[in-house]
C-alpha cells in the first residue's frame, strides 16, 4: 500500500484555486465542477468543495484542529522566502515567517482560504 493522494476540502473552489496557483501548481481539470486536481509530481493534490464530501460522507466535514501537516519541498533556501513573500503581496496570510529551522531547513509556514496549515520548506544545503 502506499499513499496515492492527498484531498484538500475547500469551501469555495474558484478562491482555493487561485491560492494554490499563487503558490505555483497547476489545476488539472475543469475548475468549474467539485473536485479538480494540482499537477504535481508524486502524491496527487485534490481539491474537494464541501458540498461533495458532505455529499460522500452524510454529513459536513469538521473544520477543526491542525491534525496534518501538509509540507511543500521548495527548490532552495531562498525559493521558500520568495514563495513566502509572493503569497503575502498576493494578500494571503503568512501563519510563521521563514526561519532556519533547528533541523536544518528553511522553514516558513502559510495558510490556505480555509484556515489549513501548509509548511514550505528546504535543506538549507540546498543553494
Amino acid at each position: 500500500m502506499k499513499l496515492d493522494m492527498v484531498g484538500i476540502i475547500v469551501s469555495e473552489m474558484s478562491k482555493a484555486i487561485t491560492f494554490y496557483e499563487t503558490l505555483g501548481f497547476t489545476v488539472v481539470g475543469d475548475p468549474n465542477q467539485a473536485y479538480v486536481e494540482l499537477s504535481n509530481q508524486g502524491v496527487r493534490i485534490s481539491l474537494n468543495t464541501q458540498e461533495m464530501i458532505e455529499g460522500i460522507y452524510g454529513f459536513p466535514p469538521a473544520s477543526q484542529g491542525e491534525r496534518i501537516e501538509l509540507a511543500f519541498l521548495c527548490d532552495g533556501p531562498a525559493d521558500v522566502n520568495q514563495v513566502v513573500a509572493k503569497m503575502k503581496e498576493a494578500g494571503y496570510e503568512v501563519f510563521k515567517e521563514p526561519w532556519d529551522a533547528f533541523w536544518g531547513q528553511r522553514y516558513a509556514i502559510i495558510k490556505d482560504l480555509d484556515g489549513n496549515l501548509l509548511s514550505l520548506f528546504a535543506d538549507l544545503e540546498a543553494k
